[in-house]
């Protein structure tokens, strides 16, 4: 069984959850990853911020080809049959400077990172950071269970 979920089931899945899968094409290849996110709202927009890295394969990719996908899904704590997903289309885009500050309180109040984390053996207040958006204009969100129970 499945349900299409609307555009406040899917903003608030996206407020509680602060990590997806990013998917982007290096060349000819499709290239995902685990990454963290922070989500606004009132704007629509997902912040992901990695860190600077000399010719990184998230860096050559997105150059190259703008287009990803971000992927969020959840299992209901209540129901473990129940399944959520999201699907974000679009192009990722470098955020200007000032909607930084913006953009770092989305990815404050709720990316997932992990605690006491260094990028490649570098401590964190040395990395330098790059700060992405990406529109959920182009989003579907499902709601979904290995057994009906009823709903639907």
């Amino acid at each position: 069984m499945m349900e299409c979920l609307d555009r406040e089931e899917i903003d608030k899945m996206l407020v509680r959850k602060g990590i997806g899968t990013l998917a982007m094409v290096d060349g000819k290849q499709p290239y995902s990853i685990p990454i963290s996110f922070g989500y606004d709202p009132e704007q629509m927009v997902c912040t992901i911020q990695w860190g600077k890295g000399d010719g990184s394969q998230k860096d050559q990719a997105i150059e190259s080809n703008s287009n990803v996908c971000l992927t969020v899904y959840e299992q209901d704590i209540d129901d473990e049959e129940v399944w959520r997903s999201i699907v974000i289309t679009g192009e990722i885009y470098e955020i200007e400077e000032e909607n930084e500050e913006r953009a770092y309180a989305s990815l404050a109040s709720n990316a997932e990172f992990p605690t006491d984390v260094g990028v490649w053996g570098v401590p964190f207040e040395d990395v330098e950071f790059r700060l992405f958006g990406l529109s959920t204009e182009n989003c579907t969100g499902r709601k979904f269970a290995s057994k009906y129970n009823g709903w639907g």
